[in-house]
Formats: structure tokens, sequence, C-alpha cells
């Protein structure tokens, strides 16, 4: 179906609507002289006054329609003009949109399995460093599988491994950029509102919790690199080190899910899109 707002009578409407005051005047002006010609003219036909003029009446024809067509061309032709580079402009912009959003989808998926088996070996770690450094009769259970799952969660804080970490973010965040970016200039042009917010909104809690997850990498690292046999108030304090160090690497997770659940859901609404580019409106 057709937009009503894209029809050929709705861009004349509008166009004249929206046409400046001092415009309208002129075609006013413009069109009462030219039906005064007409009139003119018509009573010069029927007294036959032209005689054999007949390249006068040629030019005085030709003003007359000018006269009718100059306000149409500068008030309607014009604002169609306007309208099919806007037309093309939003093509340009939905192709846009697509691919930054295929690009965001692999990006996605990508860091979604790498951080999919980061969770996995972080909650290892952390189950086994939690179970070792249970305290029982004032000591910890197991010392010696304390020190060695220490080692792993200093080792999955590591700087090297934060490095690791950034240049399997660095695409993602790249291509999300890139459709950030996209949405803004589909919001100036009055489109995508509804999902720009929601990406926005998901984009903003990515970051948040990339720069916290960093924060506790950098936190976890400290706490756990300190050598020898743990006490049991630093063993509490470095069981809540490598939980708050799971959490944040869970919640990065579930933040990939949700963006490529976003990913999954714009994809029909775009698609559908493009099959209404082009339609003529009536």
């Amino acid at each position: 179906m057709a937009n009503s707002d894209s029809t050929i009578t709705s861009l004349i409407r509008t166009a004249w609507r929206t046409a400046p005051p001092v415009l309208r005047r002129f075609a006013y002006g413009v069109w009462t002289v030219a039906l005064v010609a007409v009139v003119l003219s018509g009573v010069a036909d029927a007294r036959n006054w032209w005689g054999g003029l007949q390249f006068t009446t040629n030019i005085i024809a030709e003003l007359v329609c000018g006269l009718f067509a100059l306000p149409a061309a500068l008030v309607i032709i014009a604002r169609l003009a306007d309208y099919q580079v806007q037309e093309l402009e939003r093509v340009r912009l939905e192709a846009r949109y697509g691919a930054a959003l295929e690009q965001l989808t692999s990006s996605v998926r990508t860091t979604g399995d790498y951080v999919q088996e980061l969770v996995q070996e972080v909650t290892d770690s952390t189950n086994a460093f939690v179970t070792a450094v249970r305290i029982v009769n004032g000591g910890l259970a197991d010392p010696d599988a304390a020190i060695e799952s220490a080692h792993l969660l200093q080792a999955q804080m590591d700087r090297q491994q934060w490095l690791f970490y950034e240049r399997v973010v660095t695409p993602l965040r790249i291509d999300g950029n890139q459709l950030r970016a996209v949405f803004g200039e589909l919001v100036r042009h009055g489109e995508q509102t509804a999902q720009a917010a929601q990406f926005e909104r998901l984009w903003n809690d990515i970051e948040a919790v990339l720069r916290h997850h960093r924060q506790t990498m950098a936190a976890g690292y400290q706490e756990f690199a300190r050598g020898g046999t743990p006490t049991a108030n630093r063993a509490t304090r470095m069981r809540n080190v490598a939980i708050e160090h799971l959490q944040s690497v869970d919640h990065l997770l579930h933040l990939c899910d949700e963006l490529k659940a976003f990913a999954n859901e714009v994809r029909p609404q775009l698609a559908r899109a493009d099959l209404s580019v082009g339609r003529p409106g009536r």
C-alpha cells in the first residue's frame, strides 16, 4: 500500500501549504496576470484584432503559458525535486543501515561465542577457588588447590589477557559505532526512532560493562598477584573478587545475547522496508 505522505497529490498540497507566504502571494499575482491575459486574448480572437500577427500571437501564448507554469515550477516542482533527493538519501541510508546491521550481527556472534567460552572457563576456575578456600576449623579447606586456582584466576585477569580480550571486542565496537552513526542519520531524517533508542541503551550498557569489567580485572589481578597461602580474611576478599569477575563476564554475555536478539528482531523489519521501496504512490 502506498504511503499517503508520498503520493503526488499529497506532495502538491504539502508543497503549497509549506511554501513561504511571499511566494504564494507572488503566485497569486502571476496567475491573476495570466488570467487577465487569457481573457484579453480571447476577446482579441473574437474581434479578430490579431489579423496576420501569427508570430505575435504565438509569443503571447507562450508568455501566458509561462505565467501559469512559473509559480508551479517555483512551488511544486522544486518541492518534488527536494522529495526525490530525500528519497534517494533514504534509500542510501537504508542500504548503509542494512550493511552495518549485517556487520554488527557477525561481530556480536563472534564476540558472544568468545565470551561464552570465557564464562565457562571463569565459572570453572571460580568454583574451584571458592571450594578450595572454604574455611574449615579456622583454615582453608585445600590450601594447595586454593593457590593453584588463584594462579589460574590471576592469569584470567592478567593485563595480557585483557589486551587479547580487547582485540576480540574491538570489531564489535567498530561495527557498533558504525551502526550508531547510521542510526543518528536516520533519526535526523525522522526514521527508526524507537530502534535507535533501544540500540543506544544497549550500547551504553555494553560500554559501561566493559569499563567495569576492566576495572574488575585490574583489581582482581592485584589481589591475586600477592604470593603465599592466603589467610582466611584474604581468601574471603579473593573469593568476592572472583565472584564479581564472574558476574561481570556473565553480564557481558547477557548483553551480547540482547544485542543479538535486537539484530534478529530488526532484520525482518528491514527486509519489509526494502520490499516497500520504489512502490509508486497514487
